[in-house]
């Protein structure tokens, strides 16, 4: 009986090393102007299932993009079933493998709040690991695109003039 209660234990240790699942926070993107804010994940051994849930905030709506990105020295990816999704909002475009890079994105205009995104995959190697990258422009008024309009429609009407007057 004690064996069985020792054998179990063991397993159930051996399990968790095998699955890891981490909680990151990435900030408050400042409001200012652009910004980005990036962190490497853990480091995970062979064969470990990859979980992980990253939070960042948006103090003003923003244009908003989330990348995860696996580079790796040997000839294939070293993560499987590389995946990811921005809660609310659905699941990235599969990975793209590019060179020796495994990408996955989103991007899209956000509303100011916090915000949560999952990634997941398995470790094909140990010590596998990769970087999530955040990054965040905040989407003018409505008032500086009135700006915008009305400067654009001076300076055509200035070159109208200008083109009167030559003409003449």
């Amino acid at each position: 009986m004690k064996l069985k209660s020792l054998a179990a234990g063991a397993l159930l240790a051996a399990a968790s090393f095998s699955a890891f699942a981490a909680t990151k926070d990435l900030g408050t993107l400042d409001s200012t102007g652009y910004d980005t804010s990036s962190e490497f994940s853990v480091k995970f051994a062979k064969n470990a299932v990859i979980n992980d849930t990253w939070f960042f905030t948006i103090d003003v709506p923003s244009a908003t993009s989330f990348g995860a990105q696996q580079t790796f020295a040997a000839s294939t990816a070293a993560i499987s079933n590389f995946g990811g999704e921005l809660v609310g909002y659905g699941a990235f475009g599969p990975a793209v493998i590019s060179g020796d890079q495994q990408n996955l994105s989103w991007s899209g205009a956000l509303a100011a709040g916090t915000y949560e995104v999952h990634i997941w995959g398995t470790a094909l190697i140990k010590n596998t690991q990769y970087t999530a990258t955040v990054s965040a422009l905040p989407v003018p008024e409505p008032e500086t695109y009135g700006m915008m309009l009305g400067g654009l429609a001076l300076v055509g009407a200035v070159a109208a003039r200008r083109k009167a007057k030559n003409a003449a």
